[in-house]
């Protein structure tokens, strides 16, 4: 290590722009009650999950060597939808639907952050929010007639409080990385469905995650005061390392089959979330000045906490079942990165990975059964970024993608002709730990 020396830092005192990517998910309850009494029909549990996308402005204050103040505006938006569809054969008619997801919404809020580092800072946030959600559809088609829609549930306008934090690193003085976690409480609403003359009532929140970059106008004149600050030698990027890591997946399946021996279903679309942590171990070497190319193996492992989704009809039943989540996989892989700063690495990456995903018990008007948990494989795919805060220990934030191979003829009590696959979206931040080069 060198000497500590007083070096000026940048300030964070900049307006900025910037986009970002990552996942949607909307919970809660739906309840649809005919005008003047009559059946009811409820929707509990996560409603409809989905990829989205983000812009924001900004500007911030830094106030102190540590703190930094700021404000916010943004705007987020997803078209991916959960879709469902059954075919009842005996009956001559099928039933094709979409589960409630993200249309578009806006937040306006402010920020307050702790600099760790001269080019990181984490930070709380707190603001207000407007989300449109395209609510519940499902049409059925008789054989040989025209389309007769069951549930039409209009698109609607919520608004609420938002709450979140993340973390922000600083590339250069006008380009910045963040991970980003936001809860959105959407609170109580209602709709007019005029074909079927029901109210509904939805109480929604909405969870998003998201990773992004900013591009931060100019200095303004200004630099923090001078820190006192122990320098780190050059890192070196060959070697040997473990890590652990914590982040979520968004699990996208495709599920088919026969259902009682007369009901054919069939589901695609974003259905399931968890929260999981990852354990890996990895080689890296330096081929160039600013290159580096790596192995590594990890293992992930998830819950969804028991999250349930529960549909029920008064006088009919009602259908229940897990959610998809992920129990555990592992990945083999291989990246390569390009060195935007000495210690700062930016990477591609790819791989093979086995699936194993939770077992998902359900009811279906009174039949029961769990279903089955085969290892699904496929490549996967995905990137990130990697700093080195001291000469061994280094954090990286980093996307996978897997898609899942398709199993056919799976078996589940009541169900015939099943068959499975799908994507899993991943999201993970990480510390390693560098061994010491002999």
């Amino acid at each position: 290590m060198k000497a500590p020396t007083a070096t000026p830092v940048a300030s964070w005192t900049q307006f900025y722009v910037g986009a970002g990517a990552g996942f949607d998910f909307l919970a809660g309850r739906s309840t649809a009650l005919l005008v003047g009494g009559g059946p009811g029909l409820t929707f509990d549990g996560l409603q409809g999950a989905d990829l989205g996308l983000s812009a924001f402005v900004g500007a911030d204050l830094q106030v102190s060597q540590k703190i930094v103040l700021g404000v916010f505006a943004d705007y987020d938006w997803s078209r991916q939808r959960t879709t469902l569809s059954a075919n009842w054969p005996l009956n001559a008619f099928s039933a094709s639907g979409t589960m409630p997801s993200l249309d578009h919404g806006w937040t306006v809020g402010g920020r307050a952050g702790f600099l760790v580092a001269p080019d990181i800072l984490l930070y709380g946030l707190a603001g207000y929010s407007e989300m449109k959600v395209n609510n519940w559809s499902m049409t059925i088609i008789p054989v040989g007639g025209p389309a007769l829609v069951f549930l039409d549930q209009p698109a609607q306008t919520l608004r609420g409080y938002t709450v979140g934090a993340g973390a922000e690193y600083r590339l250069t003085s006008n380009v910045s990385l963040r991970g980003e976690y936001r809860y959105v409480a959407l609170g109580s609403g209602t709709t007019v469905d005029p074909i079927n003359n029901a109210v509904w009532t939805n109480d929604f929140s909405q969870h998003l995650v998201r990773i992004g970059a900013a591009y931060r106008f100019g200095q303004f004149g200004t630099v923090a005061p001078a820190a006192t600050t122990t320098r780190m030698a050059t890192p070196s990027w060959t070697g040997f390392y473990i890590g652990a890591g914590i982040g979520g997946d968004a699990i996208a399946p495709h599920l088919s089959g026969t259902a009682a021996g007369q009901v054919d279903f069939n589901g695609s679309g974003l259905g399931g979330a968890d929260v999981g942590g990852t354990l890996m171990i990895g080689y890296d070497r330096q081929v160039a000045p600013q290159w580096v190319i790596g192995a590594f193996g990890l293992v992930d492992a998830a819950t969804n906490g028991g999250v349930r989704f529960t549909a029920t009809a008064t006088g009919t039943g009602s259908i229940s079942s897990d959610l998809a989540a992920v129990n555990w996989s592992w990945t083999a892989g291989g990246r390569v990165g390009y060195l935007v700063a000495p210690n700062t690495l930016v990477y591609a990456l790819g791989g093979y990975s086995g699936v194993t995903l939770r077992a998902i018990s359900y009811d279906l008007f009174g039949v029961t059964g769990t279903g089955p948990t085969p290892q699904y494989h496929g490549a996967t795919f995905g990137g990130g970024f990697e700093r080195y805060f001291t000469d061994t220990i280094s954090a990286r934030a980093e996307y996978r993608g897997t898609h899942l191979e398709t199993l056919t003829n799976l078996t589940a009590p009541g169900w015939t002709n099943v068959s499975a696959g799908g994507t899993v979206h991943t999201l993970r931040a990480m510390l390693s730990w560098r061994m010491p080069a002999p």
